[in-house]
Parts: C-alpha cells; structure tokens; sequence
C-alpha cells in the first residue's frame, strides 16, 4: 500500500474510532456545544442590524438538527441516556415509559411572536435505533409544533403513544393537540385511534385566543389521562374564546370516542 494511501486509511479509521468512542459526557458536551450557537446566534439580533444573524441562526438550527439525529442514530443508547445538562440547558427532551420513544424538542429561535419549532424522534424498533429530523422543511407552509408531554396506551401486544403538542402562532394566538404514534414495521407510524364523526383520526387539535383565558382558571390544555384512558380539552366558541367546559373522548376498547363520562 502507498504511504498515501496508508495515511488516508489509516486517519479515516482513527476518526471513526474516536466517533465511536465517545462517552455519554462527551456526547451531552458535544450536543450543548451545538446547540448553544442557536443561542448565541438569535443573541444577537437586538446588536446585528445588518441581519447577517438571520442565516448563521438557521445554520445553527440545521447543524443541531442534523448533528443531533446522527447521533441519536450511531449511539443506539442515547435513548436511554440521561442528559442532564441538555435537558436543562438545550431543547426538551420527553420519553415515554417504556423506553422505546424519545422527543427531543426546542425552540428554533427564528420566529418574532410566532415561534417555530424543530423536533428529533428517536425510537426503537427490534434491535434497532432510529431517528426522525422533523423541520417542516420537505413541506412549504406546514406548520411544526414543539411536543410537551408523551404518555402510553397498552392495548394487547400493542404499544400506542400519546404525545402533546403545542403551538404559538403571535402573542395571542396559540394551539395544542395529541397526536398517537405506534412502531411496526421498522417504522413510527400514525396511530387512527380517534374516532370523530368525519372518521378515523391519529389527531386532535384546536387553536384559540389566549386573551379569553380565565387567569385564575385557566382551561386551555388538553390532557391524557392514561389510568381513565380519557383525552379532555377545552370547547372552544367563536372567536377562539376558551369556555370552562371540555370534551372528552374515551378508550372504548378500539378507539378513543367522544361522549359524557
């Protein structure tokens, strides 16, 4: 072999060695790392006026994004890693109580009153580990909502997850809903397990006006409730105001169906 040819070899192994070799710290050190120039790039947009932070923030937002799956994808334990220091100081991080899904969420920063998210879901399958970039970006004018709470629904040799998720579209205008997830076939799929009067759904959602919210109770959220297998949101009227009554929909023993329980 030539001395080249030896060297390239030789420093390409090296590098995936090192890769490979990272610890749980190095890589949580490596992640905050990355994530913090999202932070000091949107620091700057009350300094910048030429606007150059624009684009060094959405290459911080891409690099995270892209480093964080990788990661997530060639260090199978990560899933069950815990990230202390991330999950303070980086995006949120959610899992759900078996183990098999991870939510890493965050705050892209680009936004004014409306605030855009990012999100990676990692999720095993088998023996495998896999990990979903979910930017929007592969789909104009979809909107990507941030995940804050992720329960379960065991349902025979069935696993379904319930994952909450929120939205900000200006400072009054803001959103939530659940989405079911399940794993097969390798992959994570959308779970129908609601059922509406339109059909089958994996979704709910709805979008009000904060500024109709009681502040001394307020009733906005949606919850799942995994011991009485209920999903309870708010009715919504007419100008997105908030009322104090909710709808509920139940697991009936196939779907999640609307009705006073």
């Amino acid at each position: 072999m030539k001395p080249l040819a030896f060297l390239f070899t030789f420093l390409c192994l090296f590098a995936t060695t090192s890769l490979f070799a990272q610890n749980p710290k190095q890589i949580e050190a490596d992640l905050l790392k990355s994530f913090s120039r999202i932070e000091y790039w949107s620091g700057q947009r009350g300094t910048d006026t030429s606007g150059a932070w624009i684009d060094s923030l959405e290459t911080a937002n891409d690099r995270f994004g892209k480093k964080l799956q990788a990661i997530a994808i060639k260090f199978p334990a990560t899933i069950n890693q815990q990230f202390d220091s991330l999950d303070k100081d980086g995006p949120i991080i959610l899992s759900s109580d078996d183990g098999a899904l991870r939510i890493y969420t965050w705050d892209t920063e680009t936004g004014g009153t409306m605030h855009n998210f990012e999100n990676v879901l990692q999720y095993r399958s088998g023996n495998n580990i896999y990990a979903i970039l979910d930017t929007g970006s592969d789909v104009k004018e979809v909107y990507v909502y941030t995940y804050r709470s992720l329960g379960t629904l065991k349902i025979g040799n069935n696993t379904y997850y319930l994952a909450i998720f929120y939205g900000q579209f200006s400072n009054k205008d803001l959103g939530r809903g659940i989405r079911i997830f399940t794993i097969s076939n390798g992959k994570l799929n959308d779970a129908k397990l609601i059922k509406t009067q339109s059909g089958l759904h994996s979704k709910l959602h709805y979008e009000y006006d904060y500024f109709s919210v009681s502040q001394n109770e307020p009733n906005d959220d949606i919850v799942y409730d995994p011991i009485k297998k209920t999903i309870s949101f708010p009715v919504i009227e007419d100008g997105g105001k908030v009322t104090d009554k909710r709808i509920v929909y139940k697991f009936t023993g196939q779907y999640f169906e609307r009705g006073k329980y």
